[in-house]
Order: structure tokens, then C-alpha cells, then sequence
């Protein structure tokens, strides 16, 4: 007989030092020796060592997580956002240049509630009070999906609307 043991724990991930993972350290290493051969091929051999400490600690704080994303995404994804807020502000500007050049819509910084909040209305196929029993969901998804429904339709077998 065997216990199977329930566990919250979807991840893990060896520990290298503190809370830091092993892979993030050695991803920190790699970028900081990279940089250091690089700088010990130019004439700024002697800037090597110190760029090798700050590489390693800035990738470091670069690489930390926070609500699920490395802290170089949220700084990239805020200066993606800036860009497309100053373009909506300012028709003429330079913020309506760069986010041409990187491919940002200026008009995704207005929401509209009517089409944000809007229910789509489809037409229901057959009779609502016939079941259609499905023995795995790979014949769902043949069938056109799982579909949840309101039925407008009255007892004389009137055609139905999704709300």
C-alpha cells in the first residue's frame, strides 16, 4: 500500500545562495565573465575586474522576480506603456515617431466600455433541451467547443440567443 502525499509546491528549484536559484547565479556568472574576456580584449583591460562585479550584480538585480516577471520585462513593459501614452497625449510628437519604429498602437490607451464590456450575441444551433454526451475532450473540441448559453426561446421552439 502507498501514501501519496499532497503537496502545494509547483516549482522547485535548487537553492544556490539565500533565495537566489542556482540557475540565476550561474546565469549572473555567465554575463559577467562574458563581459569580463571581452573587456580584457580591448584597451580597457583594466576596467575589467570592476565591470565583472558590477555585470554580476546588475544582472542579478535585473534577473529578480517579482509578481512573476524579471525586473527587466516590468522596466520594458513601462517604457512600452509611456511611449504609447505620451504618443496618445500628443498627436505631433516624438513619442508618436518611436512607437511607429517599435510597432505600438497609440489608440490601445483609450478604452472604450461599449466595446470593452460588450456581450456578443450568437445564434444556438438545435434544440437546447438535447444533451450531447461526450466520452473525452477531444470530441469536445471537434463539436465546436463548450459553449454556455441562455435560452431565449419560448415553448414553441422559437430559435435561441446567447446572452
Amino acid at each position: 500500500m502507498a501514501a501519496h502525499f499532497k503537496s502545494n509546491v509547483r516549482l522547485r528549484e535548487e537553492k544556490g545562495f539565500g533565495s537566489i536559484s542556482m540557475k540565476r547565479l550561474i546565469f549572473c556568472g555567465v554575463g559577467a565573465v562574458l563581459m569580463f574576456m571581452l573587456l580584457r580584449l580591448t584597451p580597457l583591460a583594466g576596467l575589467s575586474l570592476p565591470a565583472l562585479i558590477a555585470v554580476f550584480a546588475g544582472l542579478l538585480i535585473l534577473s529578480g522576480a517579482r509578481g512573476g516577471l524579471p525586473l527587466w520585462q516590468r522596466v520594458l513593459l513601462g517604457w512600452r506603456g509611456g511611449i504609447v501614452l505620451s504618443a496618445a497625449k500628443r498627436r505631433d510628437g516624438f513619442a508618436v515617431q518611436l512607437a511607429q519604429v517599435l510597432s505600438l498602437n497609440p489608440a490601445a490607451a483609450y478604452l472604450r466600455g461599449e466595446r470593452l464590456f460588450a456581450a456578443s450575441m450568437q445564434s444556438v444551433d438545435g434544440d437546447p433541451g438535447e444533451w450531447t454526451l461526450f466520452a473525452s475532450l477531444d470530441e469536445l473540441e471537434g463539436a465546436g467547443g463548450l459553449r454556455l448559453v441562455e435560452w431565449e426561446g419560448g415553448h414553441d421552439g422559437g430559435t435561441a440567443a446567447a446572452r
